[in-house]
């Protein structure tokens, strides 16, 4: 399957998604909460692709699962002046608006799917679960399930349905997890590391099938990663992430070919080239990063 190459829409007058101020922190016994995102303002539009990039504890997976309010609360404290998804308040809604928006409007792809799908449940319950909740208007639940295990580039997909997780391989695991993500057509895809579990050409192949996928379903798609050297093929724009802070965003092509913060620069120089003639990875330099914060 070639990749497409991600287009950048067309401007929109309301962004399909509005972060504003988002603070998230954690409550922690004898102490004062934890800072986990300190302050961030994001857009996405419908139909773009946006990599949210950074280290370990940065803060990318928790902005991630803010999204849709499954971050617990407590210990977790989610605060912004503006969280809105195609215009709707996030912070405000209750419990059972919430599950309409998980799975349907907003869905996730982690990067485990061996811990990500049960394991004494076949595919077919599986998926049948998430069209059960958000499609119930699908009658021949097993022919859609074929058709979205075929989409995500399964063979024999009618055979599939049958299987247990620990029968299938880790590369076809996760495309199960895009297929029960995408059943649904949410208008956001939220995948997040979803091949760091994966060998190397597997981690091509899924991540060409995103890109596939979020073209021709038109759909939103945040890939949330701490490895620059997979973004260009995917996003539109980078928002680079350090200790809880955006602290450098833009189009792609621009960060990769002139980024301006030290960190982007550090996180650059970490990827490894074909050809390059240095004994080892570049080494981050904390000190200088948080000096050039000020």
């Amino acid at each position: 399957m070639e990749s497409a190459t991600p287009a950048s829409p067309a401007p929109s007058a309301s962004p399909l998604l509005k972060i504003r101020n988002l603070r998230i922190a954690f409550r922690r016994y004898g102490a004062d909460p934890a800072e986990a995102v300190r302050g961030i303002d994001l857009d996405l539009n419908s139909g773009e692709s946006l990599a949210i990039v950074g280290e370990s504890g940065s803060g990318k997976s928790a902005t991630a699962l803010s999204l849709s309010r499954l971050l617990p609360e407590p210990p977790a404290l989610i605060e912004a002046d503006e969280l809105s998804l195609a215009g709707h308040d996030i912070l405000k809604m209750n419990d059972r608006a919430l599950r309409k928006v998980r799975g349907k409007e907003i869905a996730y792809v982690f990067q485990e799917p061996t811990t990500s799908l049960n394991p004494v449940l076949t595919v077919r319950t599986q998926i049948g679960e998430a069209l059960a909740l958000h499609r119930p208007e699908i009658k021949d639940r097993d022919a859609e399930i074929v058709r979205w295990l075929y989409k995500v580039g399964i063979t024999e997909p009618e055979k599939r349905l049958r299987s247990y997780p620990h029968e299938l391989s880790g590369g076809m695991q996760q495309r199960v997890m895009i297929a029960m993500a995408l059943c649904c057509q949410p208008k956001l895809l939220i995948a997040d590391e979803p091949t760091t579990a994966l060998d190397v050409t597997i981690q091509k192949q899924i991540m060409d099938l995103l890109v596939d996928l979020r073209a021709s379903l038109n759909m939103s798609l945040i890939l949330i990663t701490h490895n620059l050297g997979i973004v260009e093929d995917v996003a539109d724009r980078i928002a680079v992430m350090f200790r809880g802070k955006i602290v450098e965003t833009g189009p792609t092509k621009e960060i990769l070919a002139n980024p301006q913060h030290p960190y982007t620069q550090a996180l650059l120089e970490c990827v490894p080239r074909m050809g390059s003639k240095r004994p080892r990875l570049h080494a981050i330099d904390y000190a200088e990063i948080e000096r050039a914060l000020g």
